[in-house]
């Protein structure tokens, strides 16, 4: 059984509008971020649990959260950067050795998870049935991004690389 993750439309065009400033404007997104993915998570969670959905036996935003950060945190270097990105991704892992990839990285980049990890849990040990409840909750996340897109994607995050850079990274 596949895993399809519908992204809503204003997600898409964030996603768009990553690519173009990372490969056509050679711009990258500043790091670390002003609002990294442990802190969007922990807002996530705080939000769930002011609804009351998180107290039902069979949602645990917490298990839900762990579960997204630990998959970004071992895909972002091999699977979610643009090749331009991978140079400021080496410098950035050995200016902050010992901190974890989502206490850097910010919402463009943990939105490209999204893309992916559909396929990824359909090759996962989960059953049926609890892929699909993943699924659910994961869409609700999704909504949930959406819903704060104007303050998690902003444009003034990204700055234009240096022409080092640029040479060092092509």
């Amino acid at each position: 059984m596949g895993v399809e993750l519908m992204l809503p439309d204003e997600l898409k065009s964030c996603l768009v509008e990553d690519w173009e400033l990372i490969n056509k404007h050679k711009q990258l997104f500043q790091l670390p971020a002003e609002k990294n993915i442990d802190t969007i998570l922990a807002e996530y969670v705080t939000f769930v649990k002011s609804q009351g959905k998180a107290d039902s036996r069979e949602y645990s935003v917490d298990e839900l959260v762990y579960g997204i950060r630990e998959y970004f945190n071992r895909m972002l270097g091999t699977q979610l950067l643009c090749q331009f990105e991978k140079l400021q991704f080496a410098e950035v892992h050995l200016a902050y050795p010992h901190i974890p990839i989502s206490q850097l990285y910010g919402a463009p980049h943990f939105l490209r998870l999204f893309t992916q990890i559909g396929t990824i849990l359909t090759h996962s040990l989960l059953s049926r049935h609890s892929l699909m409840r993943v699924s659910i909750y994961l869409h609700d996340f999704l909504k949930y991004l959406a819903e704060n897109s104007t303050s998690l994607f902003i444009a003034s995050n990204y700055n234009v690389a240096s022409a080092e850079y640029c040479c060092q990274a092509l």
